[in-house]
Order: structure tokens, then C-alpha cells, then sequence
């Protein structure tokens, strides 16, 4: 989805209001300033400039952009009694939970390399790294299948990439090229299936691996690294969006929502040449991490509650519920909270998807644990001035909003009486003013009230 902001500032100067002075009253003026002295009183000047506050603070809700369905509110839902299509269908107007066989069972999931999707601060960069496996048997081979090399054990895998393009990884001090490489290891369905389950990891990625493959290919100079697994089970077991633990506290069908919602996602998702994947394994797509989410918690208490909540959203490996509109599954947004009713989606970006409409969302806000049901953030004299482009700032309100409640426009005013406004989309309000604060961000734009000090 390609998303443009709109953010602008707009002054307003309030003329001076001046009355000429007659000179009998300027006569009359001095006579009683001179009695009031000879008296022993003390006139004090009352600058015409009330004294400006040397900060504001700002007072808000919820956390995140404000489309598609609420974590903390979904949650709630599932704590009072709701199914997972219960709680999406809620959340997604219109959308409708429905069973579909998924085509496209293996997806690849980048977990090394460069950005395939143009977003600035993400991707590695780096032209080598490492990987480790552990607790079990390895082999390396080629695209044909070929065995290149095989051993038991821990063992490391140094990846880098070479001038012509090609994937190179050294193993035991010898050298393999190829346009692609894989990495396999035992207890999986492509090595030893029933052998010893071993683990993969790999610096500079945030997840741990125990099913599926690497695959190495070459992209940019730097090693692009893919995770090959099936979706309905081995990705989503993997998904690291949503607290596990709230299966444990009458959440469970909030974790089915979530495991839907990635699942409508990734089936939307074709292969990407950029990175020979369907998706990464962040917050561009999904955050992904694999065995770690998994095996959370002593015992994996954690990850067995997850794999439930996963499990209960399909009836087979290649069929499981996904969320669709108008017959077809489609990509939802989510996010932590709300600050008391969902966003239009055009009211935070630019495009108007039909079954992301602004609804109301009491759940948020009352479910346990929600740290952004109420927050607060610093905005110094210096930092006002900056944001309105005012000599001084005396006060600021917010003086348009959203449907959603979140703020649309803050007018500020000066100790003259000259205004600034800042307008844009909520997620832009989100980012422009929350950089401006103490904190350098803020957690959303349903801002709630603006107070000096």
C-alpha cells in the first residue's frame, strides 16, 4: 500500500488593537502615579504579554496507528465471551471469516538481508554472516539437491556473497559456490525427518529456527537469506505478535484472531523478486521469530498456548480460516490499542480500504494489562516554538479530529495572540509531534487533553 502524508503549518497574525491616548488623560496618568509614589505605594508594570509556560503536557490513549484491529481490544473481547470471527469481524467491516484452502502452502520468509520494500532503517547490510546449528545433524546442498557437504554436531556456516553474484558458504574450512545454497538439518521434513531435532540461528537475525530450511542467494552484494516453511503450521507457530500469555487469561480466541489475520496476510503476499520471499520477518510484513516463540516459557508453557490458538484455526494442512471481503482474503492492519475508536484508513494514510472503517472500540481500554490506556508526553516552550514556528507558544489545544477521536489539527497560541495550526493524517500527527517531544515519539494521536506545565 503506497501511503502519502499531508502535513502543514499555518500562521494566523492578530492585529494590533491600539487607541490613541488623549493628553488630559496622559496628565491625569501622571498626577496619580506621582500621588501613588509620594504615598509610599509601589505601582508594579503589568506587561501586556502574560508569561508564557516552559512546557506542555500532553495527555493520551491507546498505541499504534489506529486501523484495523486493536490487540488489547481484541483481547477484552475474547475475556467477555467472543469468538475469534466474533472479534474480526467486529474490527474489519464487512470482512467475513470463512474457511479456504491455501495455495501456496511453503512460503519463504526473508530472514537475512537487504530490504526488498523500500523502507528506510530496515534490511542487513552486512556482506557476511553466520550460521549455527545446533543439536543435531546438517547437510549442505545445492538447488539440484545435491549433497555438498554433511556432518553431525554443532557446526558453523560462514555466508557471504561473491563479486559475480554468486551465494558462497564455507564449511570446515572449504569453500562452496553456487547461485543457490541450503542449509538442512535433522528433525525436519526436508532432512532426517525423524532424527534428532537440531536448531538454526543466525547473527543478525532476531528468531531461531527449527523447521523448514535456509535457502542462500546472492541479492546486492549481501546475503539474502530465506526461511522455507509451511504456513498453516510452521510460520505461524513462529509469529511473535501477540502475548501468548493471554491464552492463559480467557484470550485464547484473541490469539485465534491474531493467527487469522497472519494467515489472510501472507496469502495475499506473492513471491518477491527483490527478495526471493513472501515476506520478511519484521514489523514490514510480521514479526517472525520462529522456534523462540514457540518454545517460550519453561516447558514452552508459552508456545504450547500459541500452537493452540494456531491449531484451532485450521482443519488441515492446506485448509484453515482466513478473513476475506467480498469473497476474497484479504491484508488487515492491526496494532496495540485504541484510544477509544478505530480509524478510517484514510484518515491515518492516504487510501480508503472498505473494511478498515472506524468503529467504536470500548475493549481497549478496559482490558487488563494495557499500559497505553492512558499516557503522557513533554512538549518544552523550545520544543512548541520549533513545532508552530511561533516566537512563544501560551497555549495549545486540539481543535479538529478524526472520526476516530484522534487529533486532526493543534492550534497554538501565542502570548501576542498569533496562531500556528498543524494539520495532517493521524498517523502524521502521530510521528511530527511526538518527534518534537521530550520522549521523541508518541504512542498515538488520540490525544485527549493539552495542559501547561
Amino acid at each position: 500500500m503506497t501511503m502519502t502524508h499531508e502535513f502543514s503549518i499555518q500562521h494566523t497574525a492578530t492585529p494590533p488593537f491600539r487607541r490613541r491616548r488623549s493628553r488630559a488623560r496622559s496628565v491625569l496618568a501622571a498626577v496619580v502615579s506621582g500621588v501613588l509614589a509620594a504615598a509610599g505605594t509601589v505601582v508594579g508594570t503589568t506587561s501586556a504579554q502574560a508569561a508564557v509556560p516552559s512546557s506542555f503536557t500532553l495527555t493520551g490513549s491507546g498505541f499504534g496507528h489506529g486501523v484495523g484491529m486493536p490487540q488489547y481490544g481484541a483481547y477484552q473481547m475474547a475475556r467477555q465471551g467472543s469468538a475469534s470471527w466474533d472479534v474480526l469481524q467486529h474490527y474489519y467491516s464487512g470482512g467475513k471469516v470463512a474457511w479456504r484452502t491455501t495455495t501456496g502452502n511453503n512460503i519463504l520468509v526473508q530472514v537475512y538481508g537487504k530490504d526488498p520494500v523500500g523502507r528506510s532503517g530496515y534490511g542487513d547490510t552486512k556482506t557476511t554472516t553466520r550460521v549455527t546449528v545446533s543439536g543435531g545433524d546438517w547437510r549442505l546442498g545445492n538447488e539440484d539437491g545435491k549433497t555438498l557437504a554433511a556432518g553431525t554436531g554443532t557446526e558453523t556456516f560462514d555466508v557471504t556473497v561473491t563479486a559475480g553474484g554468486r551465494s558462497r558458504i564455507t564449511v570446515n574450512g572449504t569453500k562452496y559456490y553456487d547461485q543457490l545454497l541450503r542449509i538442512n538439518w535433522s528433525g525436519t521434513r526436508y532432512y532426517k525427518p525423524t532424527g534428532k531435532t537440531a536448531v538454526a540461528t543466525i547473527a543478525g537475525a532476531h528468531g531461531s529456527y527449527k523447521h523448514g530450511r535456509l535457502t542462500a542467494t546472492a541479492r546486492g552484494g549481501v546475503p539474502n537469506i530465506t526461511n522455507d516453511v509451511l504456513l498453516n503450521t510452521e510460520y505461524l507457530y513462529g509469529i511473535a505478535e501477540m502475548p501468548s500469555s493471554w491464552g492463559l487469561n480467557g484470550g485464547l480466541s484473541a490469539l485465534a484472531a491474531q493467527a487469522i489475520t497472519a494467515r489472510s496476510y501472507v496469502v495475499t503476499k506473492p513471491l518477491a523478486a527483490a527478495c526471493r520471499c513472501n515476506v520478511v520477518d519484521d514489523v514490514r510484513d510480521q514479526y517472525y521469530s520462529g522456534w523462540k516463540k514457540e518454545s517460550e516459557g519453561t516447558g514452552a508453557r508459552y508456545g504450547k498456548v500459541w500452537k493452540k490458538a494456531v491449531d484451532a484455526t485450521t482443519s488441515s494442512r492446506t485448509r484453515a480460516r482466513v478473513l476475506t471481503y467480498g469473497g476474497t482474503a484479504v491484508a488487515a492492519h492491526y496494532y496495540s490499542s485504541s484510544g477509544g475508536r478505530t480509524a478510517n484508513s484514510e484518515d491515518v494514510w492516504s487510501s480508503r480500504i472498505a473494511y478498515e472503517r472506524s468503529v467504536s472500540d470500548p475493549y481497549s481500554k478496559a482490558a487488563p494489562g494495557n499500559s497505553y490506556a492512558s499516557w503522557t508526553r513533554k512538549l518544552t516552550q523550545a520544543q512548541a516554538r520549533t513545532l508552530f514556528g511561533l516566537a512563544d507558544v501560551q497555549s495549545i489545544r486540539v481543535s479538529a479530529k478524526w472520526s476516530s477521536g484522534q487529533a486532526r489539527t493543534l492550534t497554538a497560541t501565542s502570548s501576542t495572540g498569533r496562531t500556528a495550526t498543524v494539520t495532517g493524517k493521524a498517523d502524521t500527527i502521530r510521528s511530527k509531534v511526538g518527534a518534537r517531544t521530550t520522549a521523541g515519539s508518541m504512542p498515538a494521536a488520540w490525544i485527549t487533553k493539552i495542559a501547561a506545565g
